[in-house]
């Protein structure tokens, strides 16, 4: 294991040692964060449902055999039943819905990135409340900038009209996948971009942070397969104790929680060596 990788977990878990109150904290913002998009989930996903379910109730009481189309035609009567714009009602509700819902989801992680980050910052460099405050702004831009980007992308993808579903809906994957492959790698930049927002002019972010991501990818990426074999250890063991006892699933829970935070402040170790 490279020495910066190793030595920025000793001090990461130090860390975490010595700020326990500060590390709880972080936890709770955490579980926060997931309250809060279960509740946003809660409202407007099971809305969305019903919206389908109701499109999907009228069509199927359709009768589209050649000989009801035919009879509909003959007496002037709409293929489409005694209520044809339910269909277009029901979708634009969906629409508008599910737009609504990526606007809260949007907004959700960029508050919660830069408070939890503005204080992995402030764990690591003992910050005063007013660089806590300027870290805050500044993360908040930072996260902004590549999530709006994303955000910007797949919320022109519900711009389609109901008559323009089939046409577009069988290009879509062709069309966008490059784009996908790029938010992908929006993702992997971001992160380095703000762990950098402590002692990094906002000016000067993108510069270093290209210089970091390029230059040493093998350590960016060091961190980000260690963080995500810690996550998905802590989920194996939560999927393990929900089956075997409810009393231990609250530790594992935790543990989940804890590799997320844990995460954010080895990379801010590791991106604050490479710098």
């Amino acid at each position: 294991m490279p020495k910066i990788i190793y030595n920025s977990l000793k001090e990461s878990f130090a860390l975490v040692w010595k700020n326990k109150l500060m590390f709880f904290l972080m936890l709770a913002l955490q579980a926060g964060f997931f309250a809060a998009m279960f509740q946003i989930s809660y409202i407007y996903v099971p809305k969305m449902i019903e919206s389908q379910r109701a499109i999907d109730e009228y069509l199927s009481s359709l009768r589209l055999d050649e000989e009801s189309v035919a009879s509909s035609i003959l007496e002037q009567k709409s293929i489409l039943g005694d209520d044809p714009l339910l269909i277009s009602r029901n979708f634009n509700e969906i629409v508008k819905n599910f737009r609504i819902y990526l606007v809260y989801i949007f907004i959700l992680p960029i508050l919660f990135m830069s408070i939890e980050w503005a204080v992995v910052h402030k764990v690591i460099h003992k910050t005063s409340l007013n660089q806590l405050t300027r870290n805050f702004l500044k993360i908040f831009v930072i996260s902004l900038a590549y999530l709006g980007l994303v955000f910007i992308f797949f919320y022109s993808l519900l711009n389609i009209p109901i008559t323009g579903i089939a046409e577009v809906s069988a290009k879509l994957l062709t069309k966008y996948v490059p784009f996908l492959i790029l938010s992908i790698i929006l993702a992997y930049f971001m992160l380095v971009s703000i762990a950098l927002a402590q002692k990094t002019e906002l000016k000067n972010v993108i510069q270093r942070t290209l210089i970091i991501g390029i230059k040493k990818i093998h350590y960016i990426l060091a961190v980000y397969f260690i963080n995500i074999f810690l996550f998905f250890m802590s989920a194996f063991l939560l999927y393990y104790f929900m089956e075997k006892s409810v009393l231990i699933m609250p530790m594992s829970i935790i543990l989940i929680l804890s590799s997320l935070v844990f995460g954010r402040m080895f990379m801010a170790k590791v991106v604050e060596k490479l710098a």
